[in-house]
């Protein structure tokens, strides 16, 4: 599988790159992917979303410096901001003989292993897409799957700083709240970026059934053309 840390990227840019990946795995031009990384600010509204969430409207929040995309992924509103980290997947899920119950069950169990290396239980809830902490959200999921391959993913609170949730209802869920990972780890406990990043991958790899894993740059990925 291709790993690659895209670090803080803007949207738009990183849409283009799942495109493109995506395209070449439909073509088994490449292996499966995912892409780590952080994003500036945004507000994505999935299939099942509306502008009827926001709490600002599209343009009081672009005075704002806060853009809204309409995206392909399943889910109503979220929010993606530095601090917080999202993977896409790029996946053959007839490789794995994966429907996408099955696909979106090993994501929520990915991040629930993650949480637990930092002494966080983390659950599901009946009838809500999503990983929850005492109730609130802290990890959102919503994908696509076109031609048997996946896109878009998850996204895991990390950090509070920068966070956008007071911009909209998130997820369309009115009597929950919102987590973040700093907030609830065991006093003392060590909380880096690049520490969820490293818990996340070792269970994706795991839970998945990957045998190895390979490490890309962004420069490498350009440089062997699996960006366009």
């Amino acid at each position: 599988m291709i790993v690659a840390d895209l670090g803080v990227i803007d949207y738009d840019t990183a849409l283009a790159y799942q495109y493109a990946l995506h395209e070449k795995r439909v073509h088994s031009q490449i292996d499966d992917a995912i892409l780590i990384l952080e994003h500036p600010m945004v507000i994505t509204i999935g299939k099942s979303g509306t502008a009827q969430d926001l709490l600002l409207s599209i343009e009081e929040l672009a005075a704002k410096g806060v853009p809204v995309k309409s995206v392909g992924r399943g889910g109503k509103i979220t929010c993606h901001y530095p601090g917080q980290l999202v993977a896409y997947p790029v996946m053959d899920l007839n490789r794995f003989n994966l429907d996408i119950p099955g696909f979106v069950y090993n994501l929520e169990e990915t991040i629930i292993a993650a949480l637990a290396d930092f002494g966080v239980k983390g659950e599901r809830i009946e009838k809500l897409r999503g990983i929850f902490v005492g109730g609130n959200k802290i990890a959102s999921i919503g994908v696509e799957i076109k031609q048997g391959v996946s896109m878009h993913g998850i996204s895991l609170n990390v950090f509070k700083e920068n966070a956008g949730y007071n911009y909209f209802v998130p997820c369309g869920i009115t009597d929950r709240g919102i987590e973040h990972l700093e907030c609830i780890v065991p006093y003392g406990a060590p909380l880096s970026m690049e520490g969820v990043k490293r818990a996340f991958l070792l269970h994706f790899r795991r839970i998945f059934g990957y045998a190895d894993m390979e490490m890309f740059s962004l420069q490498e990925l350009e440089k062997r053309h699996l960006l366009s």
